[in-house]
């Protein structure tokens, strides 16, 4: 089977035969190619989902919800058709990440419409996403060097592999290029979120795979605590090349017993560490040209300000943040003038301060791009966190501490470990 899905490509999955019949004709008669199937088992076990650019499915099918599909096929969009119509439904439909909804019997131009603009949207969100895939590995530095040669060794390996690295630093990105590289001879990549999973979820996915897939389990930290012998049980039995990443330690977590030391000794074969922005300096203006030019072409580019201040900043959200920061200056840029420190999002400090440029507030949301607590004027967020734990922790929870802070438990606690701070002796028997 091809890798890439036939742009006009369609599957539909509908039990009744009436109404499959019907949309398969509305859509031959306007030259798009479509297959079909009566039940999402019976599409999985005939059809690649990644041949196909939409999937048109009923909501309720035999055995399993339409529903379903959503994470299954991801990225390849779901449209979901029922002629149980109501405005929660359709609510609870789009809120687990269909495209559209549409109420049976349909209506031809309605369906038509809907078709067309999810085909155009998803065509222009695939080529960014490759685009930006490929910006993320751009470079000169060891530090990406050192990356980009490990690619082509590890392309071809059925070793589960491990990519390390803080949070929007590019680790989806070198997943993806590892699937593709030169040498592999995967043809799925099949991309599993383990943040908030649910066990029909990782079961449907891991079900659909096969022993051609790459299986990409991002932020496999998150995954909760019963699903990981389930997924340990798959790894052993499934002949599919396993890819995980992580922004936290792994072998902390199981030293806190928060993550089974027998699943991170499975995937931790090929362990690859992703560099922040803050380890590839060199490359933050090669990149920043490259992610102008994707989102606009005529840019006339940065002052020579924004390029000291974009080369100087830290960039705690590394590339997803380089990258959010200039989509923003390219809408709010004039026509045919270059893009400035205030566009960019960035403080101008005078040029003899020798300080680093700070983040400004985000001038299209008016949001502050800081945390959900408010660190007083002159302290560091990591300043700010020590001294409310420290001041804070003799009268609060771990639970409530971190409400307060708007962080997870997991999270209070990697933060602890970084700075040395020390949890409180407690008598709490909940082990809180």
């Amino acid at each position: 089977m091809s890798n890439a899905p036939h742009r006009d490509q369609i599957l539909i999955i509908e039990d009744e035969e009436i109404i499959r019949a019907s949309l398969r004709k509305l859509l031959e008669r306007h030259d798009y190619q479509d297959s079909d199937a009566v039940s999402i088992k019976a599409a999985t076990d005939s059809f690649d989902f990644n041949d196909f650019a939409l999937i048109i499915s009923d909501l309720r099918l035999p055995g399993q919800l339409g529903t379903d599909l959503i994470k299954m096929v991801d990225p390849v969009p779901v449209l979901i058709m029922t002629s149980y119509a109501s405005l929660r439904s359709a609510v609870d439909t789009m809120r687990q990440g269909a495209v559209d909804y549409i109420s049976k019997p349909f209506v031809h131009d309605e369906m038509l419409l809907s078709v067309r603009r999810i085909l155009s949207a998803s065509q222009h969100r695939a080529a960014a996403a490759k685009t930006l895939g490929e910006i993320a590995l751009l470079g000169t530095s060891e530090a990406i060097k050192k990356v980009t040669r490990v690619i082509p060794k590890v392309a071809a390996s059925d070793l589960p592999i491990l990519i390390y690295g803080e949070t929007g630093c590019g680790k989806s990105a070198l997943a993806v290029a590892i699937h593709r590289g030169k040498k592999s001879t995967r043809q799925r990549f099949i991309n599993i979120n383990c943040a908030g999973l649910k066990e029909t979820e990782l079961v449907s996915q891991l079900d659909a795979s096969n022993a051609s897939a790459t299986i990409f389990l991002n932020n496999i930290a998150e995954l909760a605590a019963p699903l990981q012998p389930l997924l340990l049980r798959a790894m052993q039995a499934s002949q599919c090349r396993f890819i995980c990443s992580s922004d936290q330690d792994l072998e902390q977590l199981c030293q806190a017993n928060l993550f089974r030391k027998d699943l991170y000794y499975e995937i931790n074969v090929v362990s690859i560490a992703m560099p922040t922005l803050r380890q590839r300096n060199a490359d933050i203006l090669t990149i920043a040209e490259a992610i102008l030019e994707h989102f606009d072409d005529t840019s006339s580019g940065l002052t020579p300000q924004a390029r000291q201040a974009i080369a100087r900043y830290q960039w705690p959200g590394n590339l997803r943040q380089l990258k959010n920061s200039l989509q923003q200056a390219v809408i709010l840029a004039a026509p045919d003038e270059p893009i400035d420190t205030e566009l960019v999002g960035l403080a101008e400090q005078p040029s003899d301060s020798g300080q680093i440029p700070r983040l400004a507030s985000n001038r299209v949301t008016g949001h502050s791009t800081a945390p959900n607590y408010d660190a007083p004027a002159g302290l560091s967020l990591e300043d700010y966190f020590t001294r409310f734990v420290l001041e804070n922790q003799e009268n609060m929870s771990e639970t409530d501490l971190a409400k307060k802070l708007g962080i997870s438990r997991k999270s209070l606690w990697e933060r602890r470990n970084k700075l040395g701070i020390s949890r409180k002796k407690t008598d709490d028997p909940q082990g809180d």
